[in-house]
């Protein structure tokens, strides 16, 4: 015959941790990858063509990528003539893009007789505890991930329209201490690049800190003194929160980028045949709920121990318009819709050397 007092008070102290914790318990609480969300996102794979890498096959993959450049107006002659022998030939651009790159997690290692610990009935069960530890690892990944692509970024940084690499931005006014709000400018200055250089798509701001506060305020902005409504700015450009970014180019640096010049190449291992699995090990895929990045799962079982092994894997490349893609006679030459900039309190205090904006 059971007791009261272990019937009532440990399901009471379970509710009370689940109560307490929540969805900040810290295998539930998502670092926020905004380079990873975005290259994922509607907004960057929208609007064009996706080649699968691996159309469910397993089989490793290299997309070969045809491309022309952009012709020069230098090129065009300013008289008529009537030669028909003579001319330039314009020869597609080649590409080849492998996925190389690999991540995984050590092994996670699950002990029944842990599992068995948990108070009943309103502790997890076994397999929603193995999937918050399973969540914790894919955060660790996805993070990983996102500082190795923002690596990648930093690398392929492309230019502005008068050469500059980096371009200083107010996003605060800071006439007066009582009048401090989002500077509407601010996002004009960048859709200006945009049209100087022809891409289509509103602007993908990533970063964090102060263009962290400063897309806050534009959500709770007003008319400002100038008729301009400030709430609907935000309206017009994306915003994907990475705090990881700055530690990697630099103090209240960001990033924009135009729509579809970067993208995110992973394949599975595990599909097809080679989606194998039997009652003591499992070769398959599972999701990553936050991302829709589909990483390879191991698992095994030791009948001997009464444990579970699993590990998750990721095959990815990080890929972006190439330097050739316009030709060298272009002004255009070396933007490739990819921007770094610097939110600064006034644009005199930005590093020496940088363009003023």
């Amino acid at each position: 015959m059971s007791h009261g007092f272990t019937n009532c008070i440990c399901p009471k102290i379970q509710q009370a941790l689940n109560n307490v914790v929540g969805t900040n318990a810290p295998s539930l609480r998502r670092d926020r990858v905004g380079m990873i969300e975005y290259l994922r996102s509607p907004e960057n794979t929208g609007g064009s063509e996706v080649i699968q890498l691996d159309p469910g096959t397993g089989k490793r993959k290299v997309v070969t990528l045809n491309y022309y450049q952009k012709a020069c107006d230098t090129d065009v002659t300013e008289s008529i003539t009537d030669d028909c022998s003579t001319g330039t030939e314009t020869l597609p651009f080649c590409e080849d893009v492998e996925v190389t790159k690999e991540l995984e997690i050590p092994n996670q290692v699950f002990d029944q007789d842990h599992m068995r610990r948990m108070c009943a009935p309103l502790a997890a069960t076994d397999e929603q505890w193995t999937a918050r530890i399973m969540m914790a690892q894919m955060n660790a990944l996805l993070v990983r991930l996102d500082k190795l692509v923002l690596t990648e970024v930093l690398a392929n940084t492309g230019l502005f329209m008068d050469g500059n690499t980096i371009k200083p931005v107010q996003l605060f006014n800071t006439i007066a201490t009582d009048a401090q709000g989002p500077r509407a400018l601010a996002l004009s200055l960048v859709q200006d690049e945009f049209d100087q250089a022809g891409f289509n798509g509103v602007p993908n701001f990533i970063g964090s800190g102060k263009l962290n506060r400063f897309y806050s305020a534009l959500d709770i902005g007003a008319v400002n003194a100038a008729g301009l409504d400030l709430s609907k700015l935000g309206g017009s450009t994306n915003f994907f929160y990475d705090r990881f970014l700055q530690g990697l180019f630099g103090e209240d640096e960001f990033l924009v980028f135009a729509p579809g010049v970067a993208q995110l190449l992973t394949w599975n291992k595990y599909v097809g045949k080679y989606a194998v699995n039997s009652p003591t090990f499992e070769h398959g895929t599972i999701v990553d709920p936050f991302t829709g990045i589909r990483f390879d799962l191991k698992m095994h079982y030791d009948d001997c121990t009464d444990m579970f092994y699993i590990k998750l894997q990721l095959n990815w490349e990080f890929w972006n318009m190439p330097d050739d893609s316009d030709d060298s006679c272009a002004d255009t030459f070396g933007v490739n819709g990819i921007y770094n900039y610097e939110a600064c309190d006034s644009v005199v205090e930005c590093k020496t050397g940088h363009s003023v904006s």
